[in-house]
């Protein structure tokens, strides 16, 4: 409305302004007109100023507003009380505007504070620096870690803990990592996590550090108890029954008295008795042996051997690996080639156990279907690469889904129980995962590199 009004005030003083030169051209055609020539003249002239001070009275007003704009100074206000009613309409326009920008500058500066107060109240070390080392953003938890109340570069945190600037600088985003600094004397494993963005083309690096001790050692302890509860098992299955047929046999080499009997004095079914313990004493102590040498090999994995290896390769590979026996037990088996090429850096020969582990518990998961099914699948998500090993079967127990990964755990009724922990160590040392899903429709087990 303001501008409507200043367009038709302007309007009007050209109008006018024409209208009284037109006539003083007119005068000057006329004699003895010298008056009204004179006056319209002045008249003009006066037209003009006005005209001329009232659009340089609105640029001034404009470019005010600009400047405020341009340097968000929202303190100032326009009251001048000018007398045209378009100067007011203007100012009224002007305030609105700023009082606008004065509200949405509240606004952002109680988001930032709120933003602040989150960032220093969360106990994580939060990092942000660009590709220079400049640092931006440095929160208490941060302070605390390094024992350094403000940065604003990286440069001071390489002579502090070198190993966790080294670790900032080089991981990509996405990738995590934990690892283990001596502070003070305290022992601190920390899980760092990268993520990268960009604000106006510049690019930042945004790096969490999180102490993760406690949570590790509660972790480690009940997967320790866990694996005592399993080894006591497997151990005592084997131990009772050795020491009974021990105890047994004991008592037919012996009087009521502790002495030796002679060989001779004992019966026919006594020494086939013993005999036969001795047998199952032989057989337990066997397995009792091999189960120790399992755990042997399990705990002694040799460092992979890294090298590029083609996705479509691992899984042609395991395709002609098991195509007969698959077929031998009627099983649907598919091998799906990802579209496009991928790759991953791994041991081949480590690798291709855990997808003959994965694949072999697949092939017993669905023993019992009617219609058997099992998949062999990749493709690629957030810079990873997934394999997958998907089945029909019946799927894992509820009570079971927290003892998959826990050495020489087992629902098969002939198995180790050390495929499924062998191949979470591997992916462990790929620095990769091994994860699954698994309900009355099936189960799929994911490795992920």
């Amino acid at each position: 409305m303001a501008f409507r009004s200043y367009r038709i005030r302007i309007a009007g003083r050209i109008i006018l302004t024409g209208m009284f030169m037109a006539f003083m051209f007119y005068a000057l055609g006329q004699e003895k007109w010298y008056v009204a020539t004179g006056v319209s003249a002045l008249i003009v002239i006066l037209l003009m100023i006005d005209l001329f001070r009232f659009i340089d009275r609105s640029n001034r007003e404009f470019t005010s507003l600009l400047e405020a704009l341009k340097h968000q100074d929202f303190t100032q206000s326009y009251s001048r009380k000018f007398s045209e009613k378009s100067f007011r309409e203007l100012e009224s326009s002007f305030n609105e505007i700023l009082e606008q920008y004065r509200g949405a500058r509240m606004d952002q500066a109680a988001q930032y504070q709120y933003l602040q107060t989150v960032i220093e109240h969360i106990n994580i070390a939060l990092v942000c620096f660009n590709n220079s080392g400049k640092v931006f953003l440095f929160n208490q938890a941060a302070a605390v870690l390094f024992r350094k109340a403000k940065v604003e570069s990286l440069e001071p945190l390489k002579s502090i803990h070198p190993s966790i600037h080294q670790l900032m600088v080089n991981l990509r985003a996405g990738q995590r990592e934990v690892i283990r600094v001596n502070r003070e004397g305290e022992l601190l494993q920390l899980s760092v996590h990268v993520t990268e963005f960009r604000v106006r083309k510049e690019k930042y690096k945004l790096v969490s550090l999180q102490n993760i001790r406690h949570e590790l050692e509660e972790q480690e302890l009940d997967s320790w108890q866990k694996l005592i509860r399993v080894l006591t098992h497997e151990i005592m299955n084997s131990v009772t029954p050795v020491s009974s047929l021990s105890s047994a046999i004991n008592e037919m080499l012996t009087d009521e008295k502790g002495r030796r009997r002679a060989l001779g004095t004992l019966s026919r079914d006594d020494l086939d008795d013993m005999y036969s313990s001795l047998d199952t004493i032989e057989e337990r102590s066997k397995g009792l042996l091999s189960f120790v040498a399992d755990y042997k090999n399990l705990t002694r994995l040799p460092q992979p051997v890294f090298e590029d290896i083609a996705v479509e390769f691992l899984l042609n590979h395991m395709h002609r690996l098991f195509k007969k026996d698959m077929a031998s037990e009627n099983i649907n088996y598919q091998v799906k080639i990802p579209a496009h090429q991928m790759s991953i850096c791994a041991d081949s020969m480590m690798i291709q156990q855990v997808l003959i582990n994965l694949i072999k518990n697949a092939m017993e998961a669905v023993k019992e279907c009617e219609e058997k099914s099992i998949m062999l699948s990749a493709d690629s998500r957030n810079e990873k690469v997934i394999i997958r090993v998907r089945d029909n079967g019946k799927g894992i127990d509820d009570e079971d889904l927290e003892k998959v990964f826990i050495p020489f755990y087992t629902t098969k009724k002939k198995g180790s129980g050390i495929g499924l922990s062998l191949s979470k160590q591997i992916m462990r040392l790929h620095k990769g995962s091994i994860h699954f899903q698994s309900d009355d429709s099936g189960t799929v087990f994911n490795i992920e590199f």
